[in-house]
């Protein structure tokens, strides 16, 4: 049976935006019961500075108390060489950065111009490759911004270029607003199967307009087999307007079933992780509410 992998971002991109206050234990546990159902790939959290992104300011804290399965691949973002450092010294082997190919977006999310994140990228190679980091990179606004509407298809050549210049891993491309539809999403596959090979990208896709379904069987169709998901489906990105709700990583597994593909997940350990983390996002909005 051909395989799928699924990416869990859950711990990282699913919780930076909720405002209820989540305990660092429970986070631990939430990537505790991830880590055991058989998923291959976790983004754990993110080092970026506490006054941008506060649900996370306990990286350091949730990437010691986890308990590291052999068999899964833990990934921090990082914005910088401080967020870098601060991954490497907590233990990870794999980093993942944010780029994307709208200028305005990249002003108002990380106050810089789309080639000055690119050279922030390529002038820490010296210093992952001296680890033996795996690198991941985001491209955000890949088929529409919030900002600029609908993406022309010649920056994301050029970003993509420069990063497999890079010898980056794994590019994964992100429906940031989740606005794209079947069409968008094959226009754009197609395109870049004409200069790459599909396995060197992951697709990132947002529910937002309950297109996320059709978009990741138009992926599989075309050849993609890694995708990024959310259990429970909860998050987004906080600096990208209507973008609320990563695909649930329950929803891709299930569609990877449908469809004759083996993930390596154990189906009720998922859900029991992403019960875990709805009760407790249910009983915050409660309290607070």
């Amino acid at each position: 049976m051909e395989k799928v992998r699924i990416v869990e971002v859950a711990p990282r991109d699913g919780l930076q935006s909720i405002p209820l206050n989540i305990p660092t234990k429970k986070k631990v546990e939430l990537i505790n019961r991830l880590s055991s159902t058989g998923l291959q790939e976790i983004e754990v959290t993110s080092f970026v500075s506490p006054k941008w992104v506060p649900q996370l300011s306990d990286a350091p804290e949730v990437s010691r108390l986890i308990k590291k399965n052999p068999l899964v691949r833990y990934t921090a973002l990082v914005p910088n060489k401080i967020g870098l450092n601060k991954a490497i010294e907590s233990g990870y082997k794999s980093v993942a950065f944010i780029t994307t190919c709208s200028e305005t977006f990249s002003q108002k999310n990380t106050n810089c111009t789309i080639s000055e994140s690119l050279e922030t990228i390529a002038s820490l190679r010296s210093l992952w490759s001296k680890h033996n980091m795996h690198v991941r990179v985001y491209i955000s606004t890949v088929w529409y911004c919030p900002f600029e509407g609908k993406m022309n298809t010649d920056p994301l050549i050029n970003v993509v270029q420069k990063l497999i210049d890079l010898n980056i891993d794994e590019i994964s491309l992100a429906d940031t607003i989740g606005k794209a539809k079947k069409g968008d999403v094959e226009e754009i596959l197609e395109i870049i199967l004409k200069y790459w090979d599909p396995s060197k990208f992951a697709l990132h896709f947002h529910d937002t307009y309950k297109n996320a379904k059709q978009n990741i069987i138009s992926g599989i169709n075309l050849g993609f087999r890694n995708f990024d998901s959310s259990v429970g489906g909860i998050g987004g990105c906080p600096y990208a307007p209507g973008s609320s709700g990563n695909v649930a990583t329950e929803s891709v597994l299930e569609i990877c079933e449908n469809n004759g593909f083996d993930t390596g997940i154990n189906k009720q350990s998922l859900s029991d992780a992403g019960k875990y983390i709805s009760d407790i996002l249910h009983k915050g909005k409660k309290t607070n509410g």
